[in-house]
């Protein structure tokens, strides 16, 4: 059975006194109630502290929105799993488009992202998409194909196991269009057929896929009715605690 997650991408539109603030709105909103949802929030890097220290012992799990595959070292402005570990965190968000696009992150590096966060125990969620042009070019497949074949090259059939992946048309990202659900299953059938010939059929059986790209409270339910749709990786929806709330 595969597990749903709604996850919310944070990305660096928040002060301290609104992340925290976000936080406390999400604890109290799930306070005395039950998901049967995996909820994940991913702050930006200078807030993860404050976040965790609210949001520590409910059940929301909370990630970092990048690392760099290094132990500690001379790496100015980047985050060592090392680091995240002394909070306990687990999650790592890998490959998201805008730091594909404005900060040229490869499919190769963010590979080698990929094989040290599974490394060092932790659980990534690999981030795939393709952009307006090239779905207009018809290369979406193509895309979405080297991605994945790149991207998870040099990974065991156990250690993948974890990882998860966020399918998210760059079209669709912060743009207030989205992808119509069959158009979004389309894609979401492919990733698993794709997981299925580098792995196995299990391992793609079980894989977790979300849909991200202005996904909002209006237009979850028809998403996520779809077959191969197991979540949402959530950006503008998620940064208020009413909207993220609503999702669940």
């Amino acid at each position: 059975m595969r597990q749903t997650i709604i996850a919310g991408n944070w990305k660096m539109n928040l002060n301290l006194k609104q992340a925290k603030d976000l936080a406390e709105g999400i604890k109290s909103g799930l306070k005395n109630k039950q998901t049967k949802h995996k909820v994940l929030v991913y702050p930006s890097t200078i807030h993860i502290q404050a976040v965790y220290d609210i949001l520590n012992g409910t059940d929301v799990a909370i990630g970092c929105q990048n690392i760099y595959p290094s132990k500690l070292a001379a790496f100015t402005g980047e985050t060592s799993t090392d680091q995240l570990k002394d909070l306990n965190l687990k999650y790592v968000l890998i490959g998201h488009s805008e730091r594909r696009q404005f900060l040229g992150e490869s499919n190769e590096f963010l590979n080698q992202k990929i094989i040290y966060t599974l490394k060092e125990g932790m659980i990534p969620m690999y981030c795939i998409g393709e952009t307006l042009e090239e779905r207009e070019d018809n290369k979406t497949f193509d895309v979405l194909g080297k991605q994945l074949t790149v991207g998870l090259q040099n990974i065991s059939k156990e250690d993948v196991k974890v990882l998860s992946i966020a399918y998210e048309p760059v079209w669709a990202i912060g743009t207030g269009k989205v992808a119509t659900p069959e158009q979004a299953q389309e894609a979401h059938a492919f990733v698993r057929d794709k997981i299925k010939s580098i792995f196995n059929a299990e391992i793609a059986e079980n894989m977790s896929i979300l849909y991200g790209g202005s996904v909002k409270p209006d237009n979850v339910q028809s998403l996520m009715s779809m077959k191969d749709i197991d979540g949402g990786l959530v950006g503008g929806a998620s940064q208020k605690s009413d909207s993220f709330l609503a999702l669940l």
